[in-house]
Parts: C-alpha cells; sequence; structure tokens
C-alpha cells in the first residue's frame, strides 16, 4: 500500500499541512499547476480549462486521464477510484464540501461507504468518520466540533463543552451539533457504531 493521496478538486485558499502525493480533478488539477506542485495524476474532462492551461497542466502532472464529459459518475468519484487503483491507503479529498450541494453530497457519500479513510476539506471544514475506539481532538483552527451518527451509534465525549457518557445516537439526531474543546484536545470514543465528526469555523 502506497500512503496518503491528497485529491484536491477546486481551488482553496490553504491546502492541508499533511504529507502525501497530490491528485488534480479537473479545476483542481489547474490549481495544483498555477500553484507549481507536482502531482501524481490529473484527471477530468477539462472542458473548461484553456488550452494554454492544459499545456502548465502537463508539465506538473506525471499522467493526465482526461475523461468524456458525458459519465456516470463525478470527477471526484472518478479520482478516488483511480487513486484506489493506484495502492493509496488513505485520502484527503480537498475542496469537497461547498459550492454545489449535489458534488458535496456526493463527496459525503464516497467518505462513508470507502473501504479506506477518507477526509473532507475545505478552507472552512474538515469531516471525517470516527470508526469504533477512542478518538483524540484536537482544537487545531477549528472552534466548533460536531458529531453525527452514520448508523446507530454509542458515543462518549470529554474534554469538550458539552460532555456525553455512552450516550445512544441515531441517524436522525442533532443532538451533537456545536460542542467546542475546553482546551486544545477533547477524547471522542465510539464504543459502537459509526460516527461523522465535523470541525468547522464561522465565516
Amino acid at each position: 500500500m502506497r500512503s496518503t493521496c491528497i485529491i484536491v478538486l477546486r481551488p482553496v485558499q490553504k491546502l492541508p499541512e499533511i504529507t502525501g502525493e497530490f491528485i488534480g480533478a479537473d479545476a483542481g488539477a489547474q490549481f495544483l499547476a498555477e500553484k507549481g506542485i507536482r502531482m501524481h495524476l490529473a484527471i477530468g474532462d477539462f472542458d473548461s480549462v484553456p488550452s494554454e492551461r492544459m499545456d502548465k497542466i502537463r508539465q506538473f502532472s506525471k499522467e493526465i486521464i482526461k475523461l468524456n464529459p458525458v459519465k456516470d459518475i463525478s470527477d471526484s468519484q472518478a479520482a478516488l477510484e483511480e487513486a484506489m487503483r493506484e495502492g493509496y491507503s488513505s485520502f484527503w479529498m480537498v475542496g469537497a464540501l461547498g459550492g454545489r450541494m449535489d458534488h458535496t453530497s456526493v463527496n459525503l457519500r464516497l467518505m462513508e461507504y470507502c473501504p479506506y479513510p477518507i477526509v473532507l476539506y475545505d478552507d472552512q471544514n474538515t469531516v471525517r468518520i470516527l470508526e469504533k475506539g477512542s478518538h483524540r481532538i484536537h482544537s487545531g483552527r477549528y472552534k466548533y466540533v460536531s458529531f453525527f451518527a452514520v448508523n446507530e451509534a454509542v458515543l462518549s465525549l470529554s474534554g469538550m463543552k458539552y460532555p456525553l457518557q455512552h450516550r445512544m445516537l441515531k441517524e436522525k439526531d442533532t443532538i451533537g451539533l456545536s460542542n467546542e474543546l475546553i482546551g486544545n484536545e477533547g477524547l471522542a470514543e465510539v464504543h459502537s457504531g459509526r460516527v461523522m465528526m465535523i470541525q468547522s469555523n464561522d465565516r
């Protein structure tokens, strides 16, 4: 298995500070090329990319896969599937939130059903799935942290403004909204099920 793949879907103000290899998907490939960041792969239909920008993408990408604009999957799904074939073991999808809600919904579903860990990231949010076990939560640059059941789950939270002890969460529950860490670190214990954690800031 290879390590982390950072799939960039569209421009962001700040890339996450993690180590990994880059894949640019359509506008994300153009963004990376303009930043002078080398990519393992650029993928997309590139219909809206001018020819001079494509030359830049070719300069900074090891390989380019050009997709038919008429397709049954999103560019983000095509990029993720290609990355899994390449053997990466974890994924960050940058620019995966905000913008068009249909694309955001697709990316949330990809995160939920992918057999490998995925983090969705944009300039305002980071979203990930917490599996059964203990998870240390660091505040980093975020003020808020929210927890929602992916499927029926039991969750404990400590080191947070609103602690929980073995709280049963169902998919319809919203009690996990807008918690805050008391210090720089808290603990989330998922006793059963799976939980979506969203760290976020106001604009």
